[in-house]
Protein backbone atom coordinates (compact mmCIF):
# COMPACT_ATOMS: atom_id res chain seq x y z
CA UNK A 1 0.00 0.00 0.00
CA UNK A 2 3.42 2.35 0.84
CA UNK A 3 4.29 1.60 -3.01
CA UNK A 4 0.55 2.70 -4.21
CA UNK A 5 0.41 5.55 -2.60
CA UNK A 6 3.96 6.56 -3.30
CA UNK A 7 3.01 6.26 -7.16
CA UNK A 8 -0.30 7.81 -7.40
CA UNK A 9 1.65 10.86 -5.37
CA UNK A 10 4.07 11.16 -8.18
CA UNK A 11 1.60 10.68 -10.63
CA UNK A 12 -0.66 14.11 -9.11
CA UNK A 13 2.27 15.84 -8.90
CA UNK A 14 3.65 14.98 -12.16
CA UNK A 15 0.06 15.79 -13.83
CA UNK A 16 -0.31 19.02 -12.21
CA UNK A 17 2.82 20.54 -13.80
CA UNK A 18 3.21 18.92 -16.78
CA UNK A 19 -0.63 17.88 -17.99
CA UNK A 20 0.34 18.15 -22.00
CA UNK A 21 3.51 16.11 -22.37
CA UNK A 22 2.95 13.28 -24.20
CA UNK A 23 6.61 11.62 -22.87
CA UNK A 24 5.13 12.27 -19.50
CA UNK A 25 1.61 10.03 -20.53
CA UNK A 26 3.59 6.92 -22.00
CA UNK A 27 5.99 7.15 -18.98
CA UNK A 28 3.03 7.00 -16.62
CA UNK A 29 1.13 4.09 -18.86
CA UNK A 30 4.26 2.28 -17.99
CA UNK A 31 4.77 3.16 -14.34
CA UNK A 32 1.30 2.38 -13.64
CA UNK A 33 1.42 -1.34 -15.70
CA UNK A 34 4.34 -1.98 -13.60
CA UNK A 35 3.12 -1.35 -10.12
CA UNK A 36 -0.49 -2.70 -11.44
CA UNK A 37 0.25 -6.27 -9.45
CA UNK A 38 0.43 -4.25 -6.02
CA UNK A 39 -3.09 -2.84 -7.24
CA UNK A 40 -4.60 -5.78 -7.70
CA UNK A 41 -5.64 -8.13 -5.21
CA UNK A 42 -4.32 -11.55 -4.43
CA UNK A 43 -5.44 -14.90 -5.38
CA UNK A 44 -4.06 -16.99 -2.83
CA UNK A 45 -5.42 -14.79 0.11
CA UNK A 46 -8.81 -14.76 -1.43
CA UNK A 47 -8.84 -18.61 -2.20
CA UNK A 48 -7.93 -19.18 1.81
CA UNK A 49 -11.07 -16.24 2.67
CA UNK A 50 -13.57 -18.58 0.74
CA UNK A 51 -12.23 -21.84 2.49
CA UNK A 52 -12.53 -20.07 5.64
CA UNK A 53 -16.24 -19.57 4.62
CA UNK A 54 -16.49 -23.27 3.30
CA UNK A 55 -15.44 -24.66 6.72
CA UNK A 56 -18.02 -22.67 8.62
CA UNK A 57 -20.66 -23.18 6.61
CA UNK A 58 -19.37 -27.36 6.95
CA UNK A 59 -19.26 -27.24 11.17
CA UNK A 60 -22.91 -25.47 10.84
CA UNK A 61 -24.22 -27.93 8.83
CA UNK A 62 -22.84 -31.15 10.54
CA UNK A 63 -24.73 -29.23 13.81
CA UNK A 64 -27.55 -28.64 12.77
CA UNK A 65 -27.91 -32.40 11.30
CA UNK A 66 -27.03 -34.06 14.48
CA UNK A 67 -29.93 -32.27 15.58
CA UNK A 68 -32.56 -32.91 13.28
CA UNK A 69 -34.37 -34.93 15.62
CA UNK A 70 -34.47 -32.58 18.49
CA UNK A 71 -36.56 -30.21 16.18
CA UNK A 72 -39.74 -30.08 17.60
CA UNK A 73 -42.71 -32.20 15.47
CA UNK A 74 -44.71 -28.72 15.26
CA UNK A 75 -41.50 -26.94 13.66
CA UNK A 76 -41.51 -29.94 10.98
CA UNK A 77 -44.63 -31.59 10.35
CA UNK A 78 -45.62 -29.10 7.37
CA UNK A 79 -41.86 -28.31 6.50
CA UNK A 80 -42.73 -27.68 2.82
CA UNK A 81 -45.69 -25.45 4.16
CA UNK A 82 -42.75 -23.26 5.86
CA UNK A 83 -40.03 -23.26 2.90
CA UNK A 84 -40.30 -21.23 -0.34
CA UNK A 85 -39.81 -23.89 -3.83
CA UNK A 86 -38.00 -22.24 -6.17
CA UNK A 87 -40.40 -23.27 -8.73
CA UNK A 88 -43.55 -21.99 -7.73
CA UNK A 89 -43.62 -19.18 -4.95
CA UNK A 90 -44.14 -15.34 -5.07
CA UNK A 91 -42.56 -15.22 -1.54
CA UNK A 92 -39.30 -14.24 -3.41
CA UNK A 93 -41.01 -10.70 -4.06
CA UNK A 94 -41.48 -10.51 -0.31
CA UNK A 95 -39.20 -9.00 2.38
CA UNK A 96 -35.47 -8.98 1.20
CA UNK A 97 -36.53 -8.80 -2.14
CA UNK A 98 -34.04 -6.70 -4.58
CA UNK A 99 -33.06 -6.69 -8.36
CA UNK A 100 -29.43 -7.77 -9.77
CA UNK A 101 -27.74 -7.66 -12.92
CA UNK A 102 -24.62 -8.82 -11.20
CA UNK A 103 -26.18 -12.45 -11.20
CA UNK A 104 -26.70 -13.41 -14.61
CA UNK A 105 -29.42 -14.36 -16.15
CA UNK A 106 -33.31 -15.92 -15.60
CA UNK A 107 -34.49 -17.79 -18.74
CA UNK A 108 -37.69 -18.95 -19.73
CA UNK A 109 -38.44 -22.13 -22.26
CA UNK A 110 -41.94 -22.67 -21.90
CA UNK A 111 -42.59 -20.52 -24.62
CA UNK A 112 -40.88 -21.28 -28.02
CA UNK A 113 -37.18 -19.97 -28.64
CA UNK A 114 -34.85 -18.37 -26.26
CA UNK A 115 -36.14 -15.57 -23.53
CA UNK A 116 -34.33 -13.98 -20.78
CA UNK A 117 -34.36 -11.61 -18.07
CA UNK A 118 -30.83 -10.04 -17.19
CA UNK A 119 -32.59 -8.00 -14.07
CA UNK A 120 -33.09 -10.74 -11.88
CA UNK A 121 -35.05 -10.70 -8.94
CA UNK A 122 -33.09 -12.34 -5.90
CA UNK A 123 -34.23 -12.47 -1.86
CA UNK A 124 -31.43 -12.00 0.45
CA UNK A 125 -33.10 -12.97 3.15
CA UNK A 126 -33.92 -16.68 1.97
CA UNK A 127 -32.85 -19.61 0.57
CA UNK A 128 -35.10 -21.50 -1.68
CA UNK A 129 -35.41 -25.19 -1.80
CA UNK A 130 -35.32 -28.05 -4.83
CA UNK A 131 -35.63 -31.57 -5.25
CA UNK A 132 -33.95 -34.08 -7.59
CA UNK A 133 -37.30 -35.12 -9.16
CA UNK A 134 -40.95 -35.79 -8.43
CA UNK A 135 -40.99 -39.08 -7.46
CA UNK A 136 -38.54 -38.13 -4.20
CA UNK A 137 -40.24 -34.93 -3.05
CA UNK A 138 -43.01 -35.99 -0.98
CA UNK A 139 -40.71 -38.66 0.62
CA UNK A 140 -40.39 -38.25 4.70
CA UNK A 141 -36.52 -38.43 4.24
CA UNK A 142 -36.66 -35.33 1.85
CA UNK A 143 -39.12 -33.28 3.99
CA UNK A 144 -36.64 -33.90 7.31
CA UNK A 145 -33.70 -32.20 4.81
CA UNK A 146 -36.40 -29.33 3.93
CA UNK A 147 -36.77 -28.98 8.26
CA UNK A 148 -32.85 -29.29 9.49
CA UNK A 149 -31.23 -27.39 6.60
CA UNK A 150 -33.72 -24.92 6.96
CA UNK A 151 -31.76 -23.23 10.45
CA UNK A 152 -28.53 -22.74 7.96
CA UNK A 153 -30.27 -19.33 6.59
CA UNK A 154 -28.58 -17.13 8.68
CA UNK A 155 -25.25 -18.30 8.13
CA UNK A 156 -25.57 -17.94 4.69
CA UNK A 157 -26.99 -14.17 5.38
CA UNK A 158 -23.28 -13.31 6.60
CA UNK A 159 -20.98 -14.78 4.45
CA UNK A 160 -19.11 -12.02 2.79
CA UNK A 161 -17.16 -12.48 -0.04
CA UNK A 162 -16.52 -9.86 -3.47
CA UNK A 163 -17.62 -12.01 -6.62
CA UNK A 164 -19.89 -14.32 -4.37
CA UNK A 165 -22.92 -15.77 -6.53
CA UNK A 166 -24.28 -18.80 -4.49
CA UNK A 167 -24.01 -20.70 -2.00
CA UNK A 168 -25.76 -24.47 -1.84
CA UNK A 169 -26.28 -27.12 0.68
CA UNK A 170 -26.76 -30.51 -0.93
CA UNK A 171 -27.92 -33.39 1.01
CA UNK A 172 -27.55 -37.26 -0.20
CA UNK A 173 -31.17 -37.51 -0.68
CA UNK A 174 -31.43 -35.24 -3.70
CA UNK A 175 -32.64 -32.24 -1.94
CA UNK A 176 -30.34 -28.57 -2.38
CA UNK A 177 -30.92 -25.34 -0.23
CA UNK A 178 -29.84 -22.49 -2.75
CA UNK A 179 -29.17 -19.04 -1.47
CA UNK A 180 -29.70 -16.07 -2.32
CA UNK A 181 -33.32 -16.80 -3.22
CA UNK A 182 -33.78 -17.09 -6.65
CA UNK A 183 -36.82 -18.58 -8.72
CA UNK A 184 -35.96 -21.59 -10.77
CA UNK A 185 -38.39 -22.27 -13.58
CA UNK A 186 -38.69 -26.12 -12.46
CA UNK A 187 -38.29 -27.85 -9.14
CA UNK A 188 -37.36 -31.36 -10.15
CA UNK A 189 -34.75 -31.08 -13.00
CA UNK A 190 -31.52 -30.47 -10.81
CA UNK A 191 -29.76 -33.11 -8.86
CA UNK A 192 -26.72 -31.89 -6.86
CA UNK A 193 -25.43 -35.16 -6.38
CA UNK A 194 -24.50 -35.47 -10.05
CA UNK A 195 -22.86 -32.28 -10.33
CA UNK A 196 -19.10 -32.47 -10.56
CA UNK A 197 -18.15 -30.25 -7.34
CA UNK A 198 -20.73 -32.56 -4.98
CA UNK A 199 -18.89 -35.98 -6.72
CA UNK A 200 -15.62 -34.32 -6.35
CA UNK A 201 -15.70 -33.27 -2.80
CA UNK A 202 -17.18 -36.70 -1.56
CA UNK A 203 -14.89 -39.20 -3.63
CA UNK A 204 -11.47 -36.80 -4.06
CA UNK A 205 -9.12 -37.39 -6.62
CA UNK A 206 -9.41 -39.80 -8.46
CA UNK A 207 -8.17 -42.44 -11.56
CA UNK A 208 -11.18 -43.83 -13.13
CA UNK A 209 -10.93 -45.87 -16.50
CA UNK A 210 -14.26 -47.09 -18.45
CA UNK A 211 -14.93 -50.22 -20.23
CA UNK A 212 -17.37 -50.44 -22.64
CA UNK A 213 -18.57 -53.12 -24.54
CA UNK A 214 -18.68 -52.48 -28.01
CA UNK A 215 -19.67 -56.16 -29.37
CA UNK A 216 -22.22 -56.51 -31.82
CA UNK A 217 -25.03 -57.12 -29.98
CA UNK A 218 -25.21 -53.30 -28.25
CA UNK A 219 -26.63 -52.43 -30.99
CA UNK A 220 -29.77 -54.12 -29.84
CA UNK A 221 -32.87 -51.92 -28.71
CA UNK A 222 -33.91 -53.13 -25.35
CA UNK A 223 -37.89 -54.45 -24.71
CA UNK A 224 -40.18 -51.79 -22.87
CA UNK A 225 -38.53 -48.94 -23.94
CA UNK A 226 -41.56 -46.75 -23.63
CA UNK A 227 -41.48 -45.61 -27.16
CA UNK A 228 -38.00 -44.84 -27.61
CA UNK A 229 -35.21 -46.44 -30.32
CA UNK A 230 -32.34 -46.18 -28.42
CA UNK A 231 -30.21 -49.04 -28.73
CA UNK A 232 -28.44 -50.31 -25.74
CA UNK A 233 -24.76 -48.43 -27.30
CA UNK A 234 -26.57 -45.07 -27.63
CA UNK A 235 -27.41 -45.75 -24.11
CA UNK A 236 -24.29 -46.12 -23.04
CA UNK A 237 -22.55 -43.54 -25.16
CA UNK A 238 -25.03 -41.52 -22.87
CA UNK A 239 -23.68 -42.87 -19.74
CA UNK A 240 -20.31 -42.32 -20.12
CA UNK A 241 -20.62 -39.08 -20.62
CA UNK A 242 -22.39 -38.45 -18.02
CA UNK A 243 -19.81 -40.05 -16.02
CA UNK A 244 -16.96 -38.20 -17.78
CA UNK A 245 -18.58 -34.73 -16.85
CA UNK A 246 -19.23 -35.82 -13.76
CA UNK A 247 -15.56 -35.22 -13.11
CA UNK A 248 -12.93 -32.21 -12.47
CA UNK A 249 -9.41 -31.66 -13.94
CA UNK A 250 -7.74 -33.47 -10.45
CA UNK A 251 -8.90 -36.46 -11.78
CA UNK A 252 -7.64 -38.52 -14.58
CA UNK A 253 -9.50 -40.90 -17.04
CA UNK A 254 -9.48 -43.53 -19.44
CA UNK A 255 -11.96 -44.74 -21.79
CA UNK A 256 -11.45 -48.24 -23.64
CA UNK A 257 -13.59 -50.50 -25.73
CA UNK A 258 -13.70 -53.85 -26.20
CA UNK A 259 -15.26 -56.93 -28.04
CA UNK A 260 -12.93 -59.21 -30.01
CA UNK A 261 -9.85 -57.47 -28.52
CA UNK A 262 -9.55 -54.59 -26.35
CA UNK A 263 -8.80 -50.86 -27.34
CA UNK A 264 -8.09 -47.33 -26.14
CA UNK A 265 -10.31 -44.54 -26.54
CA UNK A 266 -7.83 -42.00 -27.04
CA UNK A 267 -7.57 -37.89 -27.33
CA UNK A 268 -4.54 -37.00 -29.76
CA UNK A 269 -3.15 -40.75 -29.58
CA UNK A 270 -2.34 -40.66 -25.57
CA UNK A 271 -2.60 -43.90 -23.83
CA UNK A 272 -2.38 -43.54 -20.62
CA UNK A 273 -4.74 -41.44 -18.28
CA UNK A 274 -5.61 -37.91 -19.14
CA UNK A 275 -6.27 -34.85 -17.32
CA UNK A 276 -10.37 -34.77 -16.86
CA UNK A 277 -9.79 -31.53 -17.97
CA UNK A 278 -13.21 -29.57 -19.43
CA UNK A 279 -11.59 -29.56 -22.96
CA UNK A 280 -10.18 -33.08 -22.18
CA UNK A 281 -13.69 -34.34 -21.39
CA UNK A 282 -15.14 -32.80 -24.35
CA UNK A 283 -12.84 -34.48 -26.88
CA UNK A 284 -13.20 -37.88 -25.02
CA UNK A 285 -16.92 -37.44 -25.17
CA UNK A 286 -16.69 -36.92 -29.51
CA UNK A 287 -14.73 -40.02 -29.53
CA UNK A 288 -16.78 -42.13 -26.94
CA UNK A 289 -19.60 -41.01 -29.63
CA UNK A 290 -17.72 -42.63 -32.83
CA UNK A 291 -17.54 -46.06 -31.58
CA UNK A 292 -19.86 -48.92 -33.76
CA UNK A 293 -21.00 -52.17 -32.15
CA UNK A 294 -18.92 -55.18 -33.64
CA UNK A 295 -17.43 -58.34 -33.43
CA UNK A 296 -17.69 -60.53 -30.35
CA UNK A 297 -17.24 -60.16 -26.61
CA UNK A 298 -13.55 -60.70 -24.89
CA UNK A 299 -14.12 -59.54 -20.89
CA UNK A 300 -9.96 -61.00 -20.23
CA UNK A 301 -8.60 -58.88 -23.04
CA UNK A 302 -11.06 -55.66 -21.64
CA UNK A 303 -9.48 -56.03 -17.63
CA UNK A 304 -5.89 -56.43 -19.12
CA UNK A 305 -6.13 -53.32 -21.32
CA UNK A 306 -7.46 -51.51 -18.00
CA UNK A 307 -4.43 -52.34 -15.74
CA UNK A 308 -2.19 -51.72 -18.56
CA UNK A 309 -2.95 -48.10 -18.85
CA UNK A 310 -3.06 -48.34 -15.00
CA UNK A 311 0.72 -48.94 -15.08
CA UNK A 312 1.73 -46.94 -17.95
CA UNK A 313 -0.12 -44.06 -16.31
CA UNK A 314 1.95 -44.18 -13.02
CA UNK A 315 5.30 -44.09 -15.22
CA UNK A 316 5.16 -41.40 -16.29
CA UNK A 317 3.31 -39.51 -13.86
CA UNK A 318 -0.35 -38.70 -15.13
CA UNK A 319 -2.26 -40.12 -11.80
CA UNK A 320 -3.90 -38.61 -8.90
CA UNK A 321 -1.59 -41.09 -6.94
CA UNK A 322 -5.32 -41.46 -5.07
CA UNK A 323 -8.00 -43.78 -5.40
CA UNK A 324 -8.61 -46.00 -8.44
CA UNK A 325 -11.64 -47.15 -10.24
CA UNK A 326 -12.64 -49.41 -13.12
CA UNK A 327 -16.18 -49.22 -14.22
CA UNK A 328 -17.41 -52.47 -16.35
CA UNK A 329 -20.25 -52.80 -18.38
CA UNK A 330 -21.57 -55.39 -20.27
CA UNK A 331 -24.93 -56.59 -22.02
CA UNK A 332 -23.62 -60.12 -22.61
CA UNK A 333 -20.82 -62.78 -21.77
CA UNK A 334 -17.74 -63.58 -23.08
CA UNK A 335 -17.24 -65.24 -26.51
CA UNK A 336 -13.73 -65.12 -26.45
CA UNK A 337 -10.73 -65.44 -24.15
CA UNK A 338 -11.44 -67.27 -20.73
CA UNK A 339 -15.12 -67.49 -20.23
CA UNK A 340 -15.26 -69.40 -16.48
CA UNK A 341 -16.22 -67.22 -14.13
CA UNK A 342 -13.55 -68.73 -11.52
CA UNK A 343 -10.75 -68.53 -13.48
CA UNK A 344 -11.71 -65.12 -14.63
CA UNK A 345 -11.94 -63.63 -11.32
CA UNK A 346 -8.87 -64.75 -10.20
CA UNK A 347 -7.04 -63.79 -13.83
CA UNK A 348 -9.16 -59.97 -13.02
CA UNK A 349 -7.56 -60.62 -9.39
CA UNK A 350 -4.16 -61.41 -10.31
CA UNK A 351 -4.53 -57.94 -12.30
CA UNK A 352 -5.44 -55.82 -9.48
CA UNK A 353 -2.76 -57.14 -6.72
CA UNK A 354 0.43 -55.64 -5.91
CA UNK A 355 3.37 -57.03 -4.68
CA UNK A 356 2.28 -56.08 -1.40
CA UNK A 357 -1.22 -57.68 -1.66
CA UNK A 358 -3.23 -54.40 -1.54
CA UNK A 359 -5.08 -54.09 -4.48
CA UNK A 360 -4.74 -51.24 -7.27
CA UNK A 361 -8.34 -50.30 -8.25
CA UNK A 362 -11.81 -50.83 -6.95
CA UNK A 363 -13.73 -52.79 -9.49
CA UNK A 364 -17.92 -51.90 -10.34
CA UNK A 365 -19.35 -54.39 -13.01
CA UNK A 366 -22.90 -53.28 -14.71
CA UNK A 367 -25.24 -55.72 -16.75
CA UNK A 368 -26.95 -53.45 -19.12
CA UNK A 369 -29.57 -56.02 -20.55
CA UNK A 370 -32.45 -57.90 -19.60
CA UNK A 371 -30.69 -61.13 -20.87
CA UNK A 372 -26.85 -60.02 -19.93
CA UNK A 373 -25.02 -62.34 -18.29
CA UNK A 374 -24.82 -61.82 -14.14
CA UNK A 375 -22.73 -64.65 -12.39
CA UNK A 376 -19.32 -63.76 -14.26
CA UNK A 377 -19.72 -59.78 -13.98
CA UNK A 378 -20.70 -60.13 -10.28
CA UNK A 379 -18.28 -62.57 -9.53
CA UNK A 380 -15.35 -60.12 -10.74
CA UNK A 381 -17.05 -57.44 -8.40
CA UNK A 382 -17.64 -59.57 -5.59
CA UNK A 383 -13.59 -60.94 -5.77
CA UNK A 384 -12.36 -57.13 -5.78
CA UNK A 385 -14.84 -55.78 -3.17
CA UNK A 386 -16.26 -53.97 -5.39
CA UNK A 387 -20.06 -53.83 -6.30
CA UNK A 388 -22.56 -55.70 -9.17
CA UNK A 389 -25.07 -53.52 -10.71
CA UNK A 390 -28.02 -54.83 -12.72
CA UNK A 391 -29.46 -51.80 -14.27
CA UNK A 392 -32.88 -51.65 -15.80
CA UNK A 393 -32.94 -50.06 -19.45
CA UNK A 394 -36.62 -48.38 -18.89
CA UNK A 395 -35.30 -45.00 -19.22
CA UNK A 396 -32.02 -43.07 -20.28
CA UNK A 397 -31.72 -41.70 -17.09
CA UNK A 398 -31.74 -45.38 -15.22
CA UNK A 399 -28.16 -46.19 -16.59
CA UNK A 400 -26.80 -42.71 -16.33
CA UNK A 401 -27.75 -42.95 -12.77
CA UNK A 402 -25.95 -45.99 -11.96
CA UNK A 403 -23.15 -45.46 -13.15
CA UNK A 404 -22.68 -42.15 -11.52
CA UNK A 405 -23.37 -43.17 -8.02
CA UNK A 406 -20.07 -45.39 -8.01
CA UNK A 407 -18.73 -41.83 -5.48
CA UNK A 408 -20.78 -43.34 -3.47
CA UNK A 409 -18.54 -46.01 -2.43
CA UNK A 410 -16.20 -44.07 -1.67
CA UNK A 411 -17.93 -41.39 0.21
CA UNK A 412 -19.76 -44.52 2.30
CA UNK A 413 -16.43 -46.18 2.81
CA UNK A 414 -14.37 -42.85 3.74
CA UNK A 415 -12.73 -42.42 6.84
CA UNK A 416 -10.89 -39.76 8.03
CA UNK A 417 -11.12 -35.84 7.61
CA UNK A 418 -12.78 -34.61 4.51
CA UNK A 419 -11.03 -31.77 2.30
CA UNK A 420 -12.19 -28.80 0.12
CA UNK A 421 -12.25 -29.32 -3.30
CA UNK A 422 -12.50 -26.22 -6.50
CA UNK A 423 -13.39 -26.53 -9.76
CA UNK A 424 -12.18 -25.46 -13.07
CA UNK A 425 -14.40 -22.66 -14.26
CA UNK A 426 -17.61 -24.01 -16.00
CA UNK A 427 -20.97 -21.92 -17.07
CA UNK A 428 -22.96 -22.32 -14.13
CA UNK A 429 -26.63 -24.13 -13.67
CA UNK A 430 -28.89 -21.24 -12.61
CA UNK A 431 -27.58 -18.89 -15.01
CA UNK A 432 -24.63 -16.54 -13.58
CA UNK A 433 -22.16 -16.88 -16.40
CA UNK A 434 -18.63 -18.69 -16.01
CA UNK A 435 -17.85 -19.87 -12.36
CA UNK A 436 -15.74 -21.70 -9.99
CA UNK A 437 -17.20 -23.75 -7.25
CA UNK A 438 -15.55 -24.72 -3.64
CA UNK A 439 -16.78 -27.51 -1.89
CA UNK A 440 -16.87 -29.52 0.80
CA UNK A 441 -18.57 -32.73 2.09
CA UNK A 442 -19.97 -32.86 5.09
CA UNK A 443 -19.79 -36.00 7.40
CA UNK A 444 -20.89 -37.36 10.34
CA UNK A 445 -18.94 -39.26 12.20
CA UNK A 446 -20.42 -39.99 15.70
CA UNK A 447 -21.10 -43.47 14.90
CA UNK A 448 -17.21 -44.56 15.54
CA UNK A 449 -17.80 -47.59 13.36
CA UNK A 450 -18.15 -45.68 10.41
CA UNK A 451 -18.51 -42.00 9.08
CA UNK A 452 -21.77 -41.11 7.28
CA UNK A 453 -21.77 -38.71 4.11
CA UNK A 454 -24.50 -36.07 5.02
CA UNK A 455 -24.25 -33.28 2.79
CA UNK A 456 -22.04 -31.06 0.31
CA UNK A 457 -21.79 -27.58 1.03
CA UNK A 458 -20.67 -25.28 -2.20
CA UNK A 459 -19.83 -21.85 -2.84
CA UNK A 460 -19.95 -20.52 -6.31
CA UNK A 461 -17.61 -17.40 -7.16
CA UNK A 462 -17.75 -15.24 -10.22
CA UNK A 463 -14.60 -16.48 -12.38
CA UNK A 464 -14.69 -12.83 -13.57
CA UNK A 465 -13.70 -12.22 -10.04
CA UNK A 466 -10.92 -14.65 -10.05
CA UNK A 467 -9.79 -12.71 -13.42
CA UNK A 468 -9.48 -9.60 -11.92
CA UNK A 469 -7.12 -10.75 -9.23
CA UNK A 470 -5.15 -13.18 -11.54
CA UNK A 471 -6.05 -13.02 -15.54
CA UNK A 472 -3.57 -15.74 -15.99
CA UNK A 473 -5.71 -19.07 -16.29
CA UNK A 474 -2.71 -21.10 -16.18
CA UNK A 475 -1.62 -19.22 -12.72
CA UNK A 476 -4.93 -19.59 -11.44
CA UNK A 477 -5.77 -23.44 -12.54
CA UNK A 478 -1.75 -24.21 -10.85
CA UNK A 479 -2.81 -22.81 -7.61
CA UNK A 480 -6.21 -24.18 -7.52
CA UNK A 481 -4.45 -27.31 -8.14
CA UNK A 482 -2.35 -27.25 -5.26
CA UNK A 483 -5.01 -26.87 -2.48
CA UNK A 484 -6.39 -30.62 -3.58
CA UNK A 485 -3.51 -32.28 -3.31
CA UNK A 486 -5.07 -34.69 -0.69
CA UNK A 487 -5.95 -38.56 -1.09
CA UNK A 488 -9.13 -39.59 1.10
CA UNK A 489 -8.62 -42.35 2.99
CA UNK A 490 -10.99 -45.44 1.93
CA UNK A 491 -11.10 -48.58 4.42
CA UNK A 492 -13.73 -51.51 4.43
CA UNK A 493 -14.63 -51.51 7.98
CA UNK A 494 -17.41 -54.22 8.09
CA UNK A 495 -18.26 -56.57 4.78
CA UNK A 496 -22.33 -55.05 5.97
CA UNK A 497 -20.50 -51.50 4.86
CA UNK A 498 -20.27 -53.19 1.39
CA UNK A 499 -23.60 -54.95 1.20
CA UNK A 500 -25.89 -51.77 2.01
CA UNK A 501 -24.34 -50.14 -0.93
CA UNK A 502 -24.62 -53.35 -2.96
CA UNK A 503 -28.71 -53.17 -2.00
CA UNK A 504 -29.08 -49.73 -3.23
CA UNK A 505 -31.62 -48.41 -6.12
CA UNK A 506 -31.23 -45.43 -7.94
CA UNK A 507 -34.99 -44.46 -9.56
CA UNK A 508 -35.52 -41.48 -11.13
CA UNK A 509 -33.37 -39.35 -8.63
CA UNK A 510 -34.88 -41.65 -5.87
CA UNK A 511 -32.71 -43.96 -3.08
CA UNK A 512 -34.03 -47.34 -2.16
CA UNK A 513 -32.99 -50.31 -0.50
CA UNK A 514 -34.00 -53.30 -1.70
CA UNK A 515 -33.07 -56.98 0.21
CA UNK A 516 -32.10 -59.00 -3.33
CA UNK A 517 -30.31 -62.37 -2.05
CA UNK A 518 -28.86 -62.27 -5.71
CA UNK A 519 -26.55 -58.53 -5.24
CA UNK A 520 -24.93 -60.51 -2.01
CA UNK A 521 -21.65 -61.51 -2.27
CA UNK A 522 -21.44 -64.28 -0.32
CA UNK A 523 -21.86 -63.27 3.42
CA UNK A 524 -24.22 -65.19 5.42
CA UNK A 525 -26.15 -62.89 7.89
CA UNK A 526 -28.24 -60.67 6.70
CA UNK A 527 -27.26 -56.91 7.08
CA UNK A 528 -29.31 -54.03 8.07
CA UNK A 529 -30.63 -52.20 5.39
CA UNK A 530 -31.23 -48.56 6.47
CA UNK A 531 -34.16 -46.93 6.85
CA UNK A 532 -36.11 -44.35 4.69
CA UNK A 533 -37.60 -42.51 8.24
CA UNK A 534 -34.94 -39.84 9.58
CA UNK A 535 -36.20 -39.59 12.81
CA UNK A 536 -38.95 -42.21 14.72
CA UNK A 537 -42.54 -40.98 15.58
CA UNK A 538 -42.56 -38.26 13.41
CA UNK A 539 -44.77 -37.83 10.44
CA UNK A 540 -44.76 -34.71 7.81
CA UNK A 541 -47.92 -33.41 5.84
CA UNK A 542 -48.15 -32.98 2.03
CA UNK A 543 -50.95 -30.61 1.68
CA UNK A 544 -48.58 -28.02 -0.34
CA UNK A 545 -45.62 -30.73 -1.36
CA UNK A 546 -47.51 -32.53 -4.04
CA UNK A 547 -48.51 -29.02 -5.36
CA UNK A 548 -44.99 -27.71 -6.29
CA UNK A 549 -44.78 -28.57 -10.15
CA UNK A 550 -42.94 -26.59 -13.46
CA UNK A 551 -44.65 -22.67 -12.96
CA UNK A 552 -45.55 -20.39 -15.42
CA UNK A 553 -46.55 -16.75 -14.85
CA UNK A 554 -45.72 -16.86 -10.90
CA UNK A 555 -42.02 -18.14 -12.46
CA UNK A 556 -41.81 -15.30 -14.80
CA UNK A 557 -42.84 -12.38 -12.39
CA UNK A 558 -40.79 -13.85 -9.40
CA UNK A 559 -37.50 -14.08 -11.50
CA UNK A 560 -37.56 -11.18 -13.21
CA UNK A 561 -37.20 -7.52 -12.11
CA UNK A 562 -38.17 -6.55 -15.88
CA UNK A 563 -39.12 -7.86 -19.04
CA UNK A 564 -38.37 -11.56 -21.09
CA UNK A 565 -36.67 -10.61 -23.68
CA UNK A 566 -35.08 -12.73 -26.81
CA UNK A 567 -32.01 -14.08 -26.29
CA UNK A 568 -29.55 -12.10 -28.15
CA UNK A 569 -28.04 -14.01 -31.33
CA UNK A 570 -24.56 -13.18 -30.42
CA UNK A 571 -22.74 -11.40 -27.74
CA UNK A 572 -21.78 -7.86 -27.93
CA UNK A 573 -18.02 -6.55 -28.69
CA UNK A 574 -16.06 -4.10 -26.99
CA UNK A 575 -16.80 -0.94 -29.87
CA UNK A 576 -13.61 0.74 -27.45
CA UNK A 577 -10.07 0.53 -29.16
CA UNK A 578 -7.35 -1.06 -27.21
CA UNK A 579 -5.85 2.41 -27.12
CA UNK A 580 -8.55 4.36 -25.60
CA UNK A 581 -9.50 1.46 -23.78
CA UNK A 582 -6.24 1.72 -22.12
CA UNK A 583 -6.32 5.83 -21.59
CA UNK A 584 -9.42 5.14 -19.93
CA UNK A 585 -8.32 2.99 -17.77
CA UNK A 586 -5.34 5.15 -17.12
CA UNK A 587 -7.08 8.27 -16.42
CA UNK A 588 -9.51 6.22 -13.62
CA UNK A 589 -6.44 5.17 -11.75
CA UNK A 590 -5.12 8.50 -11.94
CA UNK A 591 -8.77 9.81 -10.14
CA UNK A 592 -8.49 7.64 -7.79
CA UNK A 593 -4.86 7.89 -7.03
CA UNK A 594 -5.36 11.54 -6.63
CA UNK A 595 -9.10 10.93 -4.22
CA UNK A 596 -7.12 8.89 -1.64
Amino acid sequence: MTLLYAACFFLCKMFAFDAVSSTNVLFSFIFILLISQNCRGNLPNFLDDVETEINSLATKTLRLYRGLCSVSSTDCSSAFDKNSFACSTNEIKGAGSYCSSNQGSAYYTSEPGCTQCENRRLNRDRSLVRTASSNCTCQDIVNADVCWTKGIDDDLKTTNLPGLLWQQIATTHGFTRLYPGSAQEECHSYDPRLRSWFVAASAGPKDVVILIDSSASMSLVPRNRQGSNLSLMQLAKRAVAHVLRTLTFVDYIAVAKFSTESEQVTVNEVYTLIQATRDNVGALIEEVNNIQPEGHTNFEQAFRLAFRIFERSASVGRTTGCNKAVLFMTDGSPTRGEDDPAKLAEIVDDLNTRSDGTKIASIFTYSISEVAEKEISKHIACSANGVWSEVETGTAASLQEQLSQYYEYFSTLHKGPSGIIWTEPYLDSFGADMVITAAKAVYDSSNTSQSKLVAVVAIDISYAYIQELDDSKSNVMAELQRRQEFCPNIAVYSECELEVLRQKVYTEGSVSYESRPDKICGIENTCPLPADTACPNRTFQYDQCTQHSQATQDYKEAACCGTFLPCPSSVPTNSLSPLLSAALSLLGVIIVCCLL
